[in-house]
């Protein structure tokens, strides 16, 4: 997504575009850094839903995940704006602004990036900012720790520092700490008002809605995946479809599982939702500002003797299949994350992974 934000503000004449989200949990290795900074086997990131992804970004190891918010600034830095320096403070200060907000003092460490506290364990790192740059145009950021999951950060060595530790406003205000929403206005406010960016309209997401498919066997669960035709894209998928006007997500859940396959059962919603941008290689979208879409998920466990009813207009084939080997055919991370959340927390039993 960000490169291909990139591509978009590359030639000068298109606003700068800043997405600030919050990660699945992640470790993500910069170019300075190497798996053995992780000090967990596979198998413990496994379980506890982990993944490792290798990034273009300098510096080491670090951690994002649910209660961190990460602003990725894609900004054309020519034309006038050729400071990297000026940038990385930028957001810097606006970490600190942020903190002071809710009555926590942060300040600059010489000779280590991001924003510090001093707390009653010593000073630990509260913000941490780490930038790509390719033909003056920024990528990667800023991640500021609301309240991660702090165990996280232990299973690690933190941007390769031994003897200094990581908070959050947890950590520091305890009951008192922001919610998200509240953290991120905060954030996004010093931004704009430190780096002069004049938010601008935009497009507001589409929403569509996911569906894992998955019946009993003997051997445990099978999940349903579906090849979609030529002209749809040809990968292997879940039950996938835009919500219409007047629906809700689980209307929208229950009518394109059954126009899609045929079946019906029960319907459960899995409290988790991503975002992703329509790529218009693979879509057929319109207009030239970039597009973006919500998926929100669930999963619904069908009969065992059901048969499959595959709208030939959408899908060329389908088949039942192990979760293991679904996560293989599956091609987007969000499909994938879902089936690793129903491995981890609804079959549990080893049989069924």
């Amino acid at each position: 997504m960000q490169n291909a934000l990139a591509e978009y503000v590359q030639d000068g004449n298109r606003p700068d575009q800043i997405l600030i989200l919050e990660h699945n949990p992640v470790f993500t290795l910069g170019r300075g850094a190497n798996e053995t900074d992780i000090h967990v086997s596979k198998a413990h990131l496994s379980k506890n839903g982990i993944e490792i992804h290798r990034i273009n970004r300098g510096g080491q190891v670090t951690y994002h995940g649910p209660g961190q918010i990460v602003v990725y600034p894609i900004c054309n830095l020519r034309g006038g704006r050729q400071n990297v320096a000026r940038l990385v403070n930028g957001l810097e200060q606006a970490m600190i602004e942020t903190a002071l907000d809710f009555g926590v003092i942060a300040d600059r460490l010489d000779g280590y990036p991001g924003i510090w506290v001093n707390t009653s364990r010593g000073i630990e790192k509260l913000g941490a900012v780490g930038i790509h740059l390719k033909k003056w145009v920024s990528t990667h950021g800023i991640a500021f720790n609301l309240e991660p999951a702090m165990e996280s950060f232990q299973w690690i060595t933190p941007c390769g520092i031994t003897d200094k530790g990581v908070c959050s406003l947890r950590s520091i205000l305890g009951e008192d700490c922001p919610t998200w929403e509240e953290a991120c206005q905060s954030l996004t406010g010093h931004i704009s008002e430190i780096l002069a960016i004049e938010p601008i309209h935009f497009c507001e997401p589409s929403q569509s809605v996911s569906v894992t498919v998955w019946r009993h066997n003997s051997d445990g669960p099978e999940v349903l995946v579906m090849l979609r035709c030529p002209s749809e894209g040809q990968w292997w998928s879940s039950v996938t479809g835009m919500v219409e006007a007047g629906e809700t997500a689980e209307m929208a859940a229950y009518r394109e599982t059954m126009e899609e396959t045929g079946l019906s059962g029960k319907l459960t919603p899995l409290n988790f939702q991503h975002s992703f941008w329509v790529d218009p290689a693979l879509v057929n979208v319109h207009g030239n500002e970039p597009q973006f879409n919500t998926e929100i998920c669930f999963h619904i466990e069908v009969p065992s003797d059901s048969q499959v009813v595959l709208n030939k207009a959408e899908h060329s084939e389908y088949r039942w299949c192990a979760p293991s080997e679904a996560l293989e055919l599956m091609r987007w991370e969000g499909s994938k994350a879902v089936l690793n959340m129903l491995i981890r927390d609804c079959w549990v039993d080893t049989k069924y992974r």
